[in-house]
């Protein structure tokens, strides 16, 4: 009987090194296109929906939200200056799986579109961004009241409401944002005097209130101001002294 033999050659070594590291990055890659990619907290995407439909505003053509609303230069490197309307994300939330609208800027909208006029009030669903901390809303056509309900925004850094025409008494609840570093109010139809809960920003950088329509006697209570850099506060009906506190802001460039 006549036997057979068969050569059977092993692979080379190095080519199952090569198997065996495809089958390894083959199995890594898997999980990336499984991920589940951030999306936005749905009240805010709600929220934003409805404060643009009110004011009958659209996206910039450079913002993409066919999808998510946090997508395209929302959730980019661009800075909130760059176009107007438009927000910014921080999606690092929840393993970076939640986004949260951290900027709002609708900014002198007639100047981007002349057909598009920011009026009316400010909208109640505002309130409900408690992640902001850039709200930008200056040189529109608003009206009516800020409401108490601005102590909602205790992430607020930057508020510029100026150049607008919003009207009645300044709410105390304005001292409970005590991570505001600016606050822009000027060139509105506000009254009566600055709320003495201001003093309790203690982060305040700059204030301005110039023809804002406040009143009164500045309070004693902005002394603790002492982070103050730039102070517009000309054409108002103060009344009294000029507060000698004011010397004491070491940090103050423009008065």
């Amino acid at each position: 009987m006549t036997v057979k033999h068969t050569n059977k050659v092993a692979p080379p070594l190095h080519l199952l090194g090569v198997f065996l590291f495809l089958i390894v990055a083959v199995g890594q890659a898997q999980p990336q296109r499984n991920a589940t990619l951030p999306v936005t907290d749905p009240s805010e995407a709600r929220a934003i929906d409805v404060i643009f439909r009110r004011w009958r505003i659209r996206a910039n053509d450079r913002w993409n939200i066919t999808g998510d609303i946090c997508s395209g230069i929302a959730s980019d490197s661009t800075t909130p200056l760059d176009y107007s309307p438009g927000i910014k994300c921080d999606c690092s939330y929840n393993a970076t799986t939640l986004c949260h609208v951290y900027s709002l800027r609708v900014y002198s909208m007639s100047d981007w579109d002349s057909s598009s006029n920011v009026v009316g009030q400010l909208p109640e669903e505002l309130w409900t961004l408690t992640y902001l901390t850039n709200l930008n809303l200056g040189q529109n056509y608003l009206t009516g009241r800020l409401p108490p309900s601005i102590a909602n925004l205790t992430r607020m850094q930057y508020l510029s409401i100026g150049i607008n025409a919003l009207s009645g008494e300044l709410p105390k609840e304005l001292g409970m944002l005590t991570d505001l570093r600016s606050l822009a109010i000027g060139t509105s139809n506000f009254s009566g005097p600055l709320p003495s809960e201001l003093g309790n920003c203690t982060r305040l950088e700059q204030l301005w209130i110039d023809s804002s329509g406040v009143s009164g006697a500045i309070p004693l209570s902005l002394a603790r101001l002492q982070n103050m850099q730039i102070m517009f506060s000309s054409d108002n009906a103060f009344t009294g002294r000029i507060p000698e506190f004011i010397g004491s802001w070491s940090n103050l460039t423009v008065l």
